[in-house]
């Protein structure tokens, strides 16, 4: 069973949402992990450029978002049939510029990387993965 609501890092409790979608209906209220679309079309999303100092939040980001190692005789025989998994996206203090944090009022829901032609991969916080936010709808929001 979903989680309903959950504890922040400053110590409020935030409903989930879906304990939103169970209500039923928009309230109009911008919550955050609003499945309505309310907040997002009302608030949009911010983009903030990457610093040595925000380099570990997005990477823990990123790992949470990674298949994780599994070393089991099955995996390796998997992998040997149908090749390996993708590789886990690895930031570098070279590489800042590509990356970027994804906020939605005012709170990080997300990594994205930019390429030449804008957002490439998209990596959400668990609490924002049943929302509707997805690389096309977070790239409608970015611009270089």
């Amino acid at each position: 069973m979903a989680e309903l609501s959950y504890t922040n890092e400053d110590g409020d409790s935030v409903k989930t949402s879906q304990f939103l979608k169970n209500r039923g209906s928009c309230c109009k209220t911008s919550c955050l992990h609003c499945p309505y679309n309310f907040t997002l079309t009302k608030h949009g999303l911010e983009f903030k450029e990457l610093d040595l100092s925000t380099m570990p939040k997005a990477q823990r980001i990123i790992d949470d978002n990674s298949p994780k190692d599994d070393n089991s005789v099955s995996a390796s025989l998997l992998a040997s049939a149908f090749g390996s998994a993708k590789k886990k996206d690895t930031i570098s203090k070279f590489q800042l510029q590509n990356y970027r944090l994804v906020e939605l009022k005012g709170e990080t829901c997300g990594v994205v990387k930019v390429g030449s032609v804008g957002v490439s991969a998209l990596y959400l916080k668990e609490h924002f993965k049943d929302q509707g936010l997805n690389k096309d709808i977070v790239s409608s929001y970015f611009s270089h």
